[in-house]
């Protein structure tokens, strides 16, 4: 047993010595100790057959005259004349019957009640309830409950219940209140036998051995057994504390098998981690082992000096069979300090302009292990990019940036052959970097300070090459181009083949509707003045104007 048994064990039984105990509701109001009361039998009433019936005919029937819905209701109609109301009875004073006398089809021939009751038998269910009557029957009830005798002994069942079925019912059942109730010490006065008798209390009313008539000659013609009351509850009171000693040891029980199994799922848990721990651990040591390796042969003293293939084979071992370990403990940031300084020895002198694919080799490996999920890592601006972009960004960069500053933008074979063939390297982010912040400055620069008559070199054959690359970041461009050129025709005339030569190119790269736009405002009135100054003479005719038009 456990420590709650024992306490269980310990608690006081209650066992009563005389009398038979009696309980009380707990929303009773506590007595007076010098109250009296007195219990009274109620009078039978002594009521006919002849009565009942009456009374019966005395309460309305819901259902009465249904049947005048498949008529025209001139009985109902008759008797309302007459002072009748529905629901109450017949007469002046409504003293008559409520209900009507029914008939009841007879069975067969014969004397009166020889088929059975000749009247219509109410059931139960509409039957009224006598209120006298009723509280006489709950009255004798009441009255019952106190007496011992022939007439409430009835023959004691035993039923018997194995541990296993007081498990199953589930139920703990309530332990009867200790100690003294407020109702005992009472005094009452009891009348329910042949004389008075003044009890202390409510709970001496059931001692009926404690009466002078009961003796022993009026038990043996009673044929009553030996009965002690007293034992009887205490064994009642032994049988509920088992159960629920019983109920009590089963549910520790189960808890204590739920708690077995929960301890073992736990265990084996905890044994999974504690193995994948393990296997952390020995995978650390291997990694350990190979970044201290590339860091000693990364020194300048270092009899092993660490090349770039090296740096590519290391990396792609660690990225394959320690993905979680290189991701986690950001091992990019190690490729960061120890590829960096390779890369930068590398391309430390490298002239873009006259060889602009001596390193795409060397980046495509690069770009092929250090661009990818693993090697992301986040910059103190907190943008997150890779290992791959921060190396060009930060080598490949400022070597292209100081080749775009010192070149002529208008000799632009060489730079736009460069961006061609870097194109597939460059992420996304550093072309439009490339864009707007070197390409698109310069040719600004140069579209402003041109002059189409003073300018020898047409501006499409320099700045027409840059539309592959630049694509629409040159519409803005287009706006000056297109003033600048309508300010030239403004003393143009037709006879000047010049202007075509200049335009022809710009109509394909201005949209339909601003070349429309420009064609009507500054082409079509120099064409139609030529028009009207047009001489048409059948007899010599000279066509030399007109062949301007086309």
């Amino acid at each position: 047993m456990g420590k709650g048994n024992t306490s269980d064990l310990a608690t006081e039984m209650n066992f009563i010595v005389g009398g038979k105990k009696a309980t009380a509701d707990k929303t009773d109001k506590p007595c007076s100790v010098n109250a009296s009361v007195v219990i009274e039998p109620k009078a039978n009433k002594g009521r006919t057959t002849a009565d009942i019936r009456h009374q019966e005919l005395m309460h309305p029937d819901k259902n009465m005259g249904d049947w005048q819905r498949h008529t025209t209701g001139i009985g109902e109609k008759l008797m309302k004349d007459m002072g009748y109301v529905p629901g109450k009875g017949l007469g002046k004073d409504n003293q008559g019957i409520v209900r009507p006398v029914e008939a009841k089809k007879r069975a067969g021939k014969g004397a009166i009640g020889a088929h059975g009751p000749e009247g219509v038998r109410i059931s139960k269910k509409y039957r009224p309830v006598d209120q006298d009557e009723q509280e006489e029957n709950e009255f004798k009830q009441e009255l019952q409950q106190w007496k011992i005798g022939a007439e409430t002994r009835k023959k004691p069942s035993y039923v018997y219940k194995t541990a296993e079925e007081v498990i199953k019912s589930g139920k703990m059942k309530k332990r009867k209140a200790t100690g003294e109730t407020t109702i005992s010490g009472v005094k009452v006065i009891d009348m329910t036998g042949p004389e008075q008798r003044v009890l202390d209390g409510y709970d001496k009313i059931g001692q009926q051995h404690d009466r002078p008539e009961d003796t022993f000659d009026s038990l043996a013609n009673d044929e009553r057994a030996f009965e002690m009351p007293e034992l009887q509850h205490n064994i009642d009171l032994l049988v509920d504390m088992a159960e629920q000693q019983i109920i009590q040891n089963n549910r520790q029980l189960q808890h204590e098998q739920d708690m077995i199994v929960n301890l073992e799922h736990e265990k084996r848990k905890i044994s999974g981690i504690l193995q994948q721990e393990k296997q952390q651990v020995i995978r650390l040591k291997k990694v350990m082992q190979i970044v201290e390796r590339c860091e000693e042969n990364s020194k300048p003293a270092s009899a092993n000096p660490l090349t770039l293939v090296d740096c590519e084979n290391i990396f792609k071992e660690l990225q394959m069979d320690f993905a979680n370990e290189y991701r986690v403990f950001q091992i990019p940031q190690i490729a960061v300090n120890i590829i960096f300084p390779l890369v930068q020895t590398e391309v430390a002198f490298w002239d873009p302009m006259q060889s602009n694919e001596e390193h795409i080799p060397l980046f495509e490996r690069l770009k092929a292990f250090l661009d990818n999920k693993n090697n992301r890592m986040k910059l103190e601006s907190g943008h997150i990019i890779t290992v791959y972009e921060r190396l060009i960004w930060e080598l490949w960069m400022p070597i292209f940036r100081r080749t775009v500053t010192n070149c002529n933008i208008k000799s632009c074979d060489s730079i736009i052959g460069l961006l061609n063939a870097w194109a597939p390297l460059l992420p996304s982010w550093v072309t439009i970097n490339i864009q707007d912040q070197l390409i698109y400055p310069k040719l600004q620069r140069q579209v402003d300070e041109w002059n189409p008559l003073t300018d020898p070199v047409p501006i499409h054959s320099w700045l027409h090459p840059w539309l592959p690359f630049m694509e629409l970041k040159l519409e803005p461009l287009y706006v000056p181009i297109r003033q600048k050129l309508a300010n030239c025709l403004i003393n143009w005339h037709p006879s000047d083949g010049s202007a075509k030569t200049i335009l022809m190119p710009w109509k394909p790269v201005f949209n339909k509707g601003a070349m429309g736009t420009f064609v009507i405002r500054n082409i079509l009135p120099k064409l139609a003045v030529c028009l009207q100054e047009f001489l048409i003479n059948p007899y010599q005719q000279h066509l030399g104007t007109l062949l301007l038009l086309f």
